[in-house]
């Protein structure tokens, strides 16, 4: 299981700061603006996540993209195996579409993490430790109980497609036929784990670029799965 410290409410940069002089800076509170005549009162989890619709993302955005780029970092150690075991034409062409999609994919994706989740939880001093990115999180003035967390667990067996450790040992040590028959395999109950996680995406994400990289997902390995199927059938 591998933990990822992450934001799932980002907008919190949008929110005033109120600093806690007599704490010093770093005891600063995330506060939400009252009516005209009111005082300001520290923001709740509902406000926290109304704001971050009203910005653009959700939460299913941020674990989506949380979750698929490890999903297509297994994709690409198995692409790695295929220069030096494959035998069928065509798997190595297979091989080098997922490496040429899922890598820039795999960028495309940590940027959109890094300009909306951990950017701006880095420049607001409220909420950097509320994401995990460093020190203890001590800095809370409102009580971390009105807010929602943030930490992640990226673990292999709860995203689907993913193979096992033991069928990547298998993979790695298999060649020629035997090999491309387990690739192929693996590959598309991989791809079609993908194409799970991304319709899941399209019917809870808010954010216009990460449905769009879904439906890539969607549209890229659909095709990929049938161009495997292909190659098995052309004995």
């Amino acid at each position: 299981m591998r933990r990822l410290a992450l934001a799932a409410g980002t907008a919190l940069t949008l929110l005033g700061v109120s600093a806690c002089t007599d704490d010093g800076p770093g005891s600063a509170n995330v506060i939400a603006p009252g009516a005209p005549g009111e005082s300001s009162s520290p923001a709740t989890s509902d406000q926290i996540a109304a704001l971050a619709e009203e910005q653009g993302h959700n939460a299913a955005d941020v674990n989506y993209l949380v979750l698929m780029i490890e999903h297509h970092r297994q994709a690409l150690e198995m692409a790695d195996l295929v220069p030096d075991r494959h035998q069928r034409d065509g798997i190595d062409s297979i091989a080098d579409r997922i490496a040429a999609a899922q890598g820039p994919e795999i960028t495309a994706m940590e940027s959109w993490l890094e300009e909306n989740v951990l950017g701006p939880a880095r420049e607001n001093p409220a909420y950097r430790n509320f994401c995990g990115l460093e020190g203890d999180g001590s800095h809370h003035g409102g009580g971390e109980e009105d807010l929602p967390g943030c930490d992640l667990e990226v673990d292999h067996d709860d995203m689907p497609g993913m193979a096992s450790e033991e069928e990547m040992a298998e993979l790695e040590a298999a060649e020629g036929d035997e090999f491309d028959r387990l690739f192929v395999e693996l590959m598309t109950t991989h791809h079609e784990g993908a194409i799970i996680m991304a319709e899941d995406l399209l019917a809870e994400g808010h954010d216009r670029t990460v449905t769009r990289m879904a439906n890539d997902v969607i549209a890229e390995q659909t095709a990929d799965i049938e161009r495997m199927e292909q190659i098995l059938e052309n004995e």
